[in-house]
């Protein structure tokens, strides 16, 4: 017998005892800023199932509804109590089991390892720790947020759909000590990710990626790397305390989950000698 917590439908509903509504936002996507009121469903990115299914039980976890070292339900359970495929079930689970918070074992079940909270890990051929020690070092000011449209113009410079919507961060990053910023980052957010805004304002030394895993369940597994050469403009030289023109790097990364979904775009300024990037080529044979 299942000696974990035990799941029934009830209504349109799926509770858990005691009676308690398991997922009453996972089927209600609107996202409310108190500030500008309600934003139609349009304007949210499609979330998967298999995610909807994993940020659930992340909540359900931080909470201690499922605390560490009690079992999960079943598979079946979970494709009942979520109305669900086998195979979806099976992605939301291995989402969660990638971030060390379950532990999947024959015969045993599904264990809760660990709650939420600590910082993605990567393995990527260049190293993810540089991007957590800027974040780190060179911490942000969010100076405006906004929900946009891409024309076709700023899609193309973004390498994104057009008219596709998103929640923008912009945000001056500067170094302790230096009285010039470092650089200028828009950050294009999911936008049913949009109250990582708040999040991100109050911890100003932590990336977004950890942010929106440690508080929403989304986890990042690549990021695409872009760098190219421009040139300050007249708009971006009073922010960035640099004359129009000056030489700069603009590094455009794509932020993807497993499935290869985009969750964060960010388009970054530095004028020059600010920042540089350093790349290490291994021959493969």
């Amino acid at each position: 017998m299942h000696e974990g917590p035990w799941w029934r439908r009830d209504g349109a509903a799926v509770v858990q005892g005691p009676m308690v509504d398991l997922y009453q936002s996972l089927f209600c996507r609107y996202i409310y800023d108190e500030h500008k009121g309600d934003i139609s469903r349009r304007t949210l990115m499609a979330v998967a199932r298999y995610q909807q299914i994993s940020e659930d039980l992340t909540r359900q976890i931080s909470s201690g509804a499922l605390p560490v070292g009690s079992l999960l339900p079943t598979e079946m359970q979970l494709m009942d109590g979520y109305d669900a495929s086998r195979n979806t079930v099976r992605m939301a689970l291995q989402q969660l089991q990638a971030r060390g918070l379950i532990s999947r074992r024959r015969n045993r079940g599904t264990m809760v390892e660990a709650v939420p909270g600590g910082a993605a890990n990567f393995i990527q051929s260049m190293s993810f720790d540089d991007l957590v020690t800027l974040a780190s070092t060179a911490r942000r000011q969010i100076v405006g947020s906004e929900d946009v449209v891409l024309d076709t113009a700023a899609a193309r410079l973004l390498q994104c759909q057009p008219g596709s919507r998103w929640f923008r961060l912009s945000m001056l990053r500067g170094v302790a000590g230096k009285a010039r910023p470092l650089g200028w980052t828009d950050a294009y957010v999911d936008p049913h990710y949009r109250q990582v805004g708040d999040i991100a304002a109050d911890q100003p030394d932590k990336l977004l990626a950890d942010l929106i895993e440690s508080h929403f369940g989304r986890r990042v597994e690549g990021v695409e790397q872009t760098v190219s050469a421009c040139a300050v403009s007249e708009q971006m030289a009073q922010s960035l305390g640099a004359a129009k023109g000056t030489p700069a790097l603009r590094v455009l990364r794509h932020y993807r989950d497993a499935a290869r979904a985009l969750i964060i775009v960010t388009s970054s300024l530095y004028p020059e000698s600010r920042y540089s990037i350093v790349t290490t080529l291994v021959r493969s044979r």
